[in-house]
């Protein structure tokens, strides 16, 4: 007797929050240590190995003593390779797209007075190129568990001894449909 085959699935996504470590190549407003953040994709299936959607996500680095941050908001568009369909699934995936940095980096002051202080404010856009590897685990037909890596590039960006890189690891639920 053959096995059932499981019903076509029309989508997979989810929320991811992530860890990572950034740095940079500015010695004024060095950035170096842990960042967090959060966020989510969603993708469809175009043949048997390849889905395309979209991701988007927030990452956040406080300075010392929380004083200034760095922050970066960025989303694209998501293309997937899944090389075998299993339980346990290894994906590769580049998401390209854009977004937005917004840094605070202080210099000066007591930043716990009502007084003025003296600061540097950048805010930048920028193309971004996510290439990315995950692991997705088939809980059900409709849930699994993923965890991924990926490190964020700027091609073409003027600003990039101001910007940090470094990789990311996420883990979340993928629901599909």
């Amino acid at each position: 007797m053959a096995k059932a085959e499981e019903p076509r699935e029309h989508f997979r996504g989810g929320m991811f929050p992530h860890v990572g470590f950034l740095y940079n190549n500015e010695s004024d407003t060095k950035i170096q240590g842990f960042c967090v953040g959060i966020g989510g994709k969603i993708v469809f299936p175009v043949s048997n190995h390849f889905r395309v959607g979209t991701e988007g996500y927030v990452t956040s680095y406080n300075y010392k003593n929380n004083e200034g941050f760095y922050k970066l908001g960025w989303g694209g568009l998501l293309f997937e390779y899944v090389p075998k369909i299993s339980r346990l699934m290894p994906v590769f995936g580049v998401a390209v797209g854009g977004g937005g940095i917004k840094d605070l980096y202080p210099v000066s002051g007591n930043y716990k007075d009502n007084e003025y202080d003296v600061a540097i404010y950048k805010k930048y856009s920028t193309m971004v190129i996510a290439p990315q590897v995950s692991l997705e685990y088939k809980l059900t037909s409709h849930i699994n568990l993923a965890t991924k890596i990926d490190y964020l590039l700027y091609p073409g960006n003027e600003f990039t001894k101001y910007i940090a890189h470094g990789p990311r690891v996420y883990f979340g639920v993928l629901f599909s449909r």
